[in-house]
């Protein structure tokens, strides 16, 4: 009788153990996919912005000017 509940337990803790140990190895497969999917996604959404344009001083003031009055 004691040795039945004893089994019972231990095989209890391996079926636990065996669960994680698989939940451990899909989580590391689920992070590299992910991963991989970000870097994927990375390179396709890449745009090209046109450099800025440097605004003159002089020609930002009079701008200004015509507006408020």
């Amino acid at each position: 009788m004691h040795s039945d509940a004893l089994l019972i337990g231990v095989m209890a803790e391996v079926a636990y153990r065996t669960e994680e140990m698989h939940k451990a190895g899909r989580s590391v497969w689920v992070g590299r996919a992910r991963r991989t999917r970000r870097r994927l996604r990375a390179g396709r959404s890449v745009v090209e912005v046109p450099a800025q344009e440097r605004r003159e001083l002089g020609r930002l003031a009079a701008g200004s000017r015509e507006t408020t009055r």
